[in-house]
């Protein structure tokens, strides 16, 4: 390869986390909500890893305050908003939730887990 050419190519980046897996997204249709400055705002999880997650939001996101993020039985998780496109939020987890790839790397009915929300 060419100098040139390897201007081109871009170098593949570890997602963030400790574990091998930390980026690995397991697909999700999770009841959740996010709150933010007393406001509660129903969302739906689209997909999760240990260290993110996509959200579907059913209402705006209020512009500033704290986000925690409610998904069933889990204590709350601390996010940062990472992207936005129209009603998809994607969020970072202060710390990683070694809980998803527990819960998702195995055989799991999310219907189940979630039937106390």
């Amino acid at each position: 390869m060419t100098s040139s050419e390897s201007a081109n190519v871009r170098p593949l980046r570890r997602p963030a986390g400790s574990a091998p897996s930390a980026g690995r997204r397991f697909r999700a249709n999770w009841p959740a909500e996010l709150r933010i400055a007393g406001a509660r705002i129903p969302c739906t999880v689209i997909d999760i890893s240990s260290v993110g997650a996509c959200l579907k939001l059913d209402e705006p996101l209020p512009k500033e305050g704290a986000l925690r993020l409610i998904i069933g039985n889990v204590p709350p998780i601390q996010v940062v908003p990472a992207w936005r496109k129209s009603a998809f939020l994607g969020v970072l987890f202060h710390f990683e939730q070694s809980w998803v790839i527990d819960s998702c790397g195995k055989s799991f009915d999310p219907a189940a887990w979630l039937k106390d929300v």
